[in-house]
């Protein structure tokens, strides 16, 4: 009776190093990376029409793969201050993935971007947020190489994306009464 448990127990580790053989298999190889901070001071700024000065710092991890795709990990944090003293700030942390250009053979090329995360919350420095864009969403961008239009479609769309969903018109008629 032991050695049945035994067996079933060896079975399911020898399937589940299987499974993880094959995913790191089918990966395409790591043939470069970056890593950098950034940090900058702005002293003459201007966000939605507004003036004041801003402070931004952040991280980035960015990883190339052979097979053309890449994986950008990605922090930032900017402070914006108006002339009045009153602030403003956005935080992003996300993960952003791509592949492209890819030859449909018609004479456009497509790329895709996927980004996961907080790709922007803007707040009240120790207040209440604003607007806040999280979660997953994927961007077709279909370029015809004669013209140089780009045609975009969203799919998936997953998550409250409120300022993606006004064309990226919200932001102002948010931040301005904020600011002022």
């Amino acid at each position: 009776m032991m050695g049945r448990p035994l067996v079933v127990a060896a079975a399911g580790v020898l399937l589940l190093m299987a499974l993880v053989a094959a995913s790191s298999a089918s990966a395409a190889p790591l043939v470069d990376r970056f890593h950098g901070t950034f940090s900058d001071t702005n002293p003459d700024d201007s966000l939605c029409g507004i003036s004041g000065t801003s402070v931004v710092s952040g991280m980035d991890n960015i990883q190339v793969f052979a097979d053309g795709t890449f994986q950008d990990e990605f922090r930032l944090t900017y402070v914006f201050t108006a002339d009045n003293g009153k602030s403003v700030e956005l935080f992003v942390a996300n993960q952003f993935t791509g592949t492209g250009p890819i030859d449909n053979g018609d004479g456009t090329v497509t790329f895709t971007s996927t980004f996961k995360g907080i790709p922007e919350r803007w707040k009240i420095p120790n207040g209440p947020t604003l607007i806040i864009d999280v979660g997953f969403v994927t961007f077709t961008d279909v370029v015809d190489l004669a013209t140089g239009e780009v045609t975009t479609t969203i799919d998936p769309e997953n998550g409250p994306h409120p300022e993606l969903d006004s064309g990226f018109t919200l932001l102002c008629s948010v931040l301005v009464p904020a600011l002022t």
